[in-house]
């Protein structure tokens, strides 16, 4: 499952997700990093520290990602002990 998102071209703000687990019980990761692609696979933003809150975490988008128009996905590196997890948003940045 992905989840979406729209900005405009220009637009800086953060990006949050909150996650739970199977269960539907608040899922704490230790920590969490995201990274930006295109449509054509190139890296736009390398990966970068996101805030984490509890079972919130934060990734601030600016004018790097969204100063052109295209798709983009926001891949999510979330760390909780010595596991792993990987999640993607698709973020599409429109022409204001």
């Amino acid at each position: 499952m992905k989840t979406y998102i729209t900005f405009y071209q220009g637009e800086i703000r953060a990006v949050e997700i909150t996650i739970r687990d199977q269960d539907d019980d608040d899922f704490d990761p230790s920590g969490a990093y995201f990274s930006v692609v295109d449509s054509d696979g190139t890296t736009v933003k390398a990966e970068a520290d996101c805030l984490v809150t509890e079972n919130k975490i934060y990734a601030l988008i600016n004018t790097e990602v969204t100063a052109t128009v295209d798709e983009y996905e926001i891949v999510w590196r979330i760390v909780k002990d010595s596991y792993t997890y990987y999640h993607k948003t698709k973020l599409n940045v429109e022409e204001l």
